[in-house]
């Protein structure tokens, strides 16, 4: 297989004048990639020692924030996101960093008024982002309008991105008119071919890459993205790249693999075995990964490991990070032996709910029509608010029908306040600023989607740029100090003890 790669990368080449073609390599390591190992819970202060090497090794862009990030940071590690973002920013300052944008979501699943989507992303550009990627997974071009449009005003680089469905309907003519769409109302300056959930085929790279690449004008630029769930995420990669792709997705190697993007070293190292050229540092990459490597020991956190072959992938398609976060949640309730069962009735869900794009908000709707079908013994016995909402239309048209079946269960087992028409968005941010005429843009955005309690609860964000580890006894007590309502904390070890007390 190599060989005929080769042969064809060779081609490539020749028919150039002898040029091999650039490929752009992407990381994800503050977005991504620990969001699908690691459940989103990699913290601010561990990814400040990384960053300016981070930002040495030549990526085309770093991919730092999506609303999971924001959530994660806020609801789990107590941290503010833009604090972290900006951060970030002061010590990458040669590579462009990337934030995510929905189409017309942002905190929880409910559409809101165009303004405060301009206001986070004013926030986002403001604390950092050079560029912000925009996603539907309906891929309703329309609501992405005012997202490009304010991205654009704000001087930042904007991507579209196209959502990959292994599922009827689909097909490449599909592809190539939402392409030819996207570019004709949005004017992006590049699309990626999204594969959250690892189930494009390789055949299917061979048709669907030229198909999307021939609907793009010349100067528009194509990204990669796939993961590894199936095992076959870096090979598709290398395919992509001989059709036609121009930046691939990938992940530092002890958090690739698994759930996760593919590994940068071996995306680079195999580019460049096929004729590519790849202007990537990879001495500074190996620093990167011996950092991540050492912290994931220190925290007790995955490493990525190659998946074997998975069939009923393509049956659930549970993007990366979703399904690191239904096992971790399933965890924290006590019944994580019941994985399986729940990831068997996430396809079923799936399918009888029309087979929508397993992206945000969809793999968390469906997970937990499942979870409640499972822990229930009777399906759709409760239905959650989200399904109810997705029947009804309020996240926009759906391609495929779903099952009348379901809608009959649906819509009388779904909460009874919740009207089957949609209601007009008001806008936010105007009442937004009477009630909090202090604050600032970034406070409003995150009071607006977390409370008042969650935003005041916030810890300050402890700021470290050594890249050797730090005393684990120190990292503890010092996140133990901060957490709220503590009484009494006791430490000991074989030469120590130590006591806090509630005014520690």
């Amino acid at each position: 297989m190599l060989n005929d790669l080769k042969k064809k990368v060779a081609a490539q080449t020749a028919a150039n004048g002898g040029k091999p073609r650039n490929i752009k390599v992407m990381d994800t390591l503050f977005r991504d990639a620990h969001q699908c190992l690691w459940a989103t819970r990699m913290r601010t202060e561990d990814m400040l020692p990384i960053a300016r090497t981070l930002d040495e090794v030549g990526f085309d862009n770093i991919e730092a924030m999506g609303l999971v990030q924001y959530d994660a940071a806020v609801r789990f590690l107590n941290q503010n996101p833009f604090t972290r973002l900006r951060l970030l920013r002061e010590r990458i300052t040669n590579t462009r960093i990337r934030g995510l944008l929905r189409g017309n979501l942002l905190g929880g699943f409910a559409p809101v008024h165009d303004d405060i989507t301009d206001l986070f992303a004013t926030c986002q550009v403001a604390n950092g982002a050079r560029e912000h990627a925009q996603f539907d997974s309906l891929h309703d071009i329309d609501v992405m309008v005012p997202g490009a449009k304010i991205t654009k005003s704000l001087g930042a680089k904007y991507i579209v991105a196209v959502l990959y469905n292994h599922a009827p309907g689909y097909d490449d003519a599909y592809y190539e008119a939402v392409t030819r769409e996207a570019c004709e109302k949005l004017k992006p300056d590049g699309i990626q071919l999204v594969d959250a959930g690892g189930t494009m085929p390789l055949e299917r790279v061979r048709t669907l890459v030229p198909a999307i690449r021939g609907a793009m004008p010349d100067h528009v630029t194509l990204e990669l993205n796939t993961h590894c769930m199936t095992g076959l995420g870096p090979l598709v990669a290398l395919e992509a790249a001989i059709y036609g792709v121009d930046t691939i997705y990938t992940a530092p190697e002890p958090m690739a693999q698994g759930n996760a993007a593919p590994g940068s070293q071996m995306i680079v190292r195999n580019l460049r075995e096929l004729g590519f050229e790849v202007d990537i540092d990879l001495d500074a990459l190996t620093k990167v990964e011996d950092y991540l490597r050492d912290l994931a020991i220190r925290e007790g956190k995955p490493i990525g490991r190659p998946n074997e072959f998975n069939e009923g992938q393509y049956v659930s398609q549970m993007a990366g990070g979703a399904l690191s976060n239904v096992e971790s949640q399933l965890k924290e309730a006590g019944i994580h032996h019941r994985l399986p069962e729940v990831i068997e009735e996430v396809g079923r869900v799936r399918m009888e709910l029309g087979s929508p794009i397993m992206a945000t908000p969809y793999p968390a709707i469906i997970a937990a029509q499942a979870v409640m079908n499972v822990v229930q013994g009777e399906r759709y016995k409760v239905v959650p608010a989200e399904v109810k909402k997705y029947i009804c239309g309020y996240y926009g048209n759906l391609r495929i029908p779903v099952d009348p079946n379901v809608v009959d269960l649906v819509m009388e087992n779904g909460p009874r306040s919740i009207p089957e028409t949609p209601e007009p968005l008001e806008p936010i941010v105007p009442k937004l600023r009477a009630r909090y005429p202090r604050a600032s843009d970034d406070e409003l955005v995150l009071r607006y989607i977390y409370g008042d309690e969650r935003y005041e609860g916030l810890n300050p964000t402890l700021v470290r740029d050594e890249m050797s580890a730090d005393n684990p006894i120190a990292t503890l007590v010092d996140r133990l100090s901060k957490r709220p309502n503590k009484s009494w904390i006791h430490v000991s070890g074989a030469n120590f003890k130590l006591s806090l007390g509630p005014n520690s």
